[in-house]
């Protein structure tokens, strides 16, 4: 084989053979793109990169192609778009049509013509995109062409009277409105019948140019839709809206309107809607289902009414919005009466000495949240701990078990009672350092100051008065041990797990000042605290089953006075003395629900609202012992002795003042000043140590008969009920009844001249309108202003009879286990209307009801 020499065929750059184009699509819409893609190649079909591709189409106004290949579609047609390099060609073809119709939507949805007048109807045609197409041609029919015919314009011709319907159609999308044909007169009312007409009931009207069909013929009765059930050109049969359907009225004339074909006539139609009812002076009622709540007619008496409406949804944050509404058949108009008329009467309480000075109101909201957060914490360890009972008496069992091989006796408080320690004795004790935190705590070294029947006393050898208290200590003591102690049988045994605690048949007061130097997350201060902590071990062979601040007894531990200190460390002697003793007692009567419930080894503590209520109960009940041991319902008043709550020791006024019911009060107060966004079972809320003690102490007045420790040590020694379920099952009523007679209650107490016969609607231990109007007139803060302003601080919403104005009616967002009030007075000169509704007048929301009482 021969070879050529010296040289080689011409060579030079490779030439592109041919351009293969291809795209994911070739159909385009009408302004889509798509990418085509041009791929250049050699003679043997190999990609060659690197070369320029020029894009071109044959038709721009169908089909635009760009210098990257993206081509647009502009407007229906067919485009072949090539690309080219180095000579060679590639095509590709392109169909673009047109975007395609998504909607037609009429313009005009409620037209109507008489008959032989036109009317212009219009219709959009739109994309996917909501973009109006306005070259696309809309064909129109109607569905009855003998009631009224339409153009392909969208004329319409009304031909008769009645309803059609008329479409427009564009590619397959319809859209439809009712016509309505007018007749050339309107409609007259010649009659109605029966003469009286009921809700839900059936009726007939009389009168001229009604439609032969139903659909045509619209009937009102007082704005409410009735059903037309039959139709003539003279009679319409027609079904009545339900009481929930039509605005409450008096019985009596109430709008009527025929509509028929967008033509109406109007008269009137006598109904009777209203449930009848009648109240003598002192009378008073519940009503909690909708058809109660719905419409009420009241005879035509005069006098006073005061009106509570509450909601009893369970929890605080189900809100309620609802409307107190009012009209009567002569209608009266509805103004405000002067706060001084219905809100004040005379102080038959007030001190001769003048007002008392009170600490700023900051220290009792701060002290109210740190006791709050401390009983939460306690509450909180409770439920999480369901079984430290058996985790105690496994301990003692092990404890016995060890004694049984020899150990000493002494070590163990299970072997026997414990000897009470010796005035002087000192113990190491533990504390908690912070509250839901069980793994850290103090020790403090403390003195026994008092050794009684029922109560030890220690005093912290930090205290900043230590050794100098003792005479203090042996005072509280020793009344604690004479009164207090006996106060705390009515809730149950605070002992009744002492043989698996500490054995020494009393419970312990630690007095220390790490209590007053807690510093709490909600920036609450503490006068003392529990904790369930208690009553676990120590020490467990399950650690979860241990609380190492436990002191394995019934502690309580308080604050102590510091007369040099700031903050909550500011604390007299004589302060710390006046608040010091109540405050035992209610803190002990959580140790109380505390160990009753250990004891029957519950899953849960009670709930935090009604324990703080029935804590203060316990000091209530002190309270009335101090008051001349005043009974049970005994309408207590400023005079009997409230101002003890205020003085401390050396006025002359009070042998041995100190706070007992004040506080109670004075929480009270503050819920009744803003009662519509106030709750009664508000776990979060420093007004409960007012107001739910109130209502625990309704509640007992109510449904405890003779024995109120009896009742009280059932609603205390459960084991899991708790709260409104708790209440219910102790009492037999529901909570609906409880929360409504209760709001109504607080809000005719005492009526200045009223009368009130049902004790339901009565709260009967305390004059609540007498301490509270004397509190006004007689408390002040050290700055001089008035520490309680109103004499009686519910906000009652009060109206004259006859119809009520919405801003006196209508309440917005009231929290479950809240009240708003009203009164009713004024002249009545006809039947009064009163029904509880929504706001925009249907029917009232889910758990709300209504009490009322005639009070004159």
């Amino acid at each position: 084989m021969l070879a050529a020499c010296g040289g080689s065929e011409s060579s030079g750059p490779p030439k592109v053979a041919s351009v293969a184009v291809t795209s994911l699509t070739t159909q385009l819409e009408v302004g889509q793109t798509a990418q085509l893609t041009a791929t250049p190649r050699d003679g043997k079909g190999n990609a060659m990169a690197g070369k320029t591709v020029t894009w071109s189409s044959s038709a721009a106004g169908v089909a635009s192609v760009d210098a990257a290949g993206v081509v647009t579609g502009v407007s229906a047609g067919t485009a072949t778009i090539s690309a080219s390099a180095d000579g060679a060609i590639g095509t590709v073809g392109v169909t673009v049509v047109p975007v395609p119709v998504m909607a037609v939507y009429i313009e005009n949805r409620t037209p109507s013509v008489r008959q032989g007048g036109t009317a212009q109807l219009t219709a959009t045609v739109q994309d996917a995109l909501g973009r109006t197409l306005g070259d696309r041609p809309v064909s129109w029919s109607s569905a009855v062409p003998a009631i009224a015919s339409v153009s392909q314009s969208g004329l319409v011709t009304g031909l008769s009277a009645g309803t059609t319907y008329i479409r427009a159609l564009a590619e397959g999308k319809v859209d439809s409105v009712p016509m309505r044909v007018r007749s050339l007169s309107a409609p007259t009312i010649t009659g109605v019948a029966p003469a009286t007409w009921v809700p839900s009931g059936a009726a007939t009207i009389t009168g001229t140019n009604f439609a032969p069909d139903l659909a045509s013929n619209e009937v009102f009765v007082n704005g409410a839709r009735a059903t037309v059930t039959a139709a003539s050109e003279t009679l319409l049969s027609i079904t009545l809206p339900s009481i929930t359907a039509i605005p409450c009225a008096p019985t009596g004339p109430v709008p009527l309107v025929v509509s028929v074909n967008g033509d109406s006539a109007s008269s009137q139609a006598t109904i009777s809607m209203a449930t009848q009812r009648q109240l003598a002076v002192g009378e008073s009622m519940l009503l909690t289902s909708a058809s109660d709540l719905l419409c009420n007619e009241f005879s035509v008496t005069g006098g006073t009414y005061v009106v509570s409406a509450f909601n009893y949804n369970t929890a605080a944050t189900a809100t309620a919005s609802f409307q107190l509404f009012g009209a009567a058949l002569a209608t009266a108009t509805s103004t405000l009466l002067a706060p001084a008329r219905v809100l004040s009467f005379p102080a038959p309480g007030t001190p001769a000495a003048g007002p008392l000075a009170l600490p700023a109101p900051s220290r009792d909201e701060r002290i109210a949240r740190g006791q709050a957060q401390a009983l939460n914490a306690a509450i909180a360890y409770l439920n999480g701990h369901p079984n430290m009972r058996r985790s105690m008496e496994a301990k003692r069992a092990r404890e016995r078990a060890a004694y049984a091989r020899g150990a000493s006796a002494g070590a163990y408080a299970s072997v026997a009672p414990v000897a009470p320690p010796n005035v002087g004795d000192v113990f190491t004790k533990r504390m908690m350092r912070t509250f839901g935190n069980y793994g850290t705590y103090d020790t403090l070294r403390a003195r026994v100051v008092y050794v009684g029947p029922k109560l030890i006393i220690m005093e912290d050898s930090l205290a900043p008065l230590a050794g100098t208290m003792d005479n203090e200590y042996q005072a509280i003591g020793t009344e604690f041990d004479r009164d207090m102690y006996g106060y705390l049988s009515n809730f149950g045994n605070p002992l009744v797990l002492d043989s698996l605690t500490d054995n020494n048949g009393r419970v312990i007061a630690i007095f220390s000042k790490r209590v007053n130097d807690y510093s709490l997350s909600n920036g609450g201060n503490l006068l003392g605290f529990v904790t369930s902590c208690d009553f676990s071990p120590q020490v467990d062979p399950t650690p979860a089953n241990a609380c190492p601040p436990s002191n394995e007894g019934e502690y309580f531990y308080a604050f102590v006075p510091n007369p040099s200190g700031t903050g909550n460390g500011n604390w007299s002697v004589a302060d710390w003395r006046h608040y010091v003793r109540g405050t035992l007692l209610h803190e002990f009567k959580h140790v109380v629900m505390f160990a009753e419930r250990i004891a029957r080894d519950a899953n849960f503590a009670e709930v935090s609202w009604l324990e703080e209520a029935t804590a203060q109960q316990a000091t209530e009940l002190w309270a009335r012992h101090r008051y001349n041991d005043k009974p049970q319902r005994g309408d207590i008043r400023w005079s009997d002795g409230l101002i003890c709550d205020y003085v401390r020791q050396g006025d002359t006024r009070c042998a041995d003042p100190a706070e007992a019911i004040g506080h109670h009060m004075g929480f009270l107060y503050r819920h009744y000043t803003a009662n519509e966004s106030k709750s009664i079972i508000n776990n979060n809320d420093n007004v409960i140590y007012g107001s739910s003690w109130s209502f625990a102490r309704w509640v007992t007045d109510t449904y405890g008969g003779a024995d109120e420790g009896a009742f009280l040590r059932a609603l205390v020694q459960q084991k899991d009920d708790r709260g409104i379920v708790n209440l219910q099952n102790r009492t037999g009523a529901t909570w609906a009844e409880m929360l409504g007679w209760w709001s109504l209650a607080s809000s005719s107490d005492n009526y200045p001249g009223g009368t009130i016969t049902d004790p339901r609607a009565r709260l009967q231990s305390w004059n609540t309108r007498d301490i509270l109007a004397t509190m006004s007139s007689s408390l002040r803060y050290s700055d001089g202003t008035p520490a309680f302003p109103k004499p009686w601080p519910i906000n009652m919403r009060a109206v004259s009879f006859g119809t009520f104005p919405s801003a006196i009616s209508n309440v917005f967002a009231l929290p479950g286990g809240g009240f708003a009030a009203w009164e009713i007075s004024g002249t009545q000169t006809a039947k009064q209307v009163l029904a509880l509704r929504s706001t925009t007048g249907g029917a009232p929301p889910g758990n709300v009801g209504m009490a009322i009482v005639r009070v004159k």
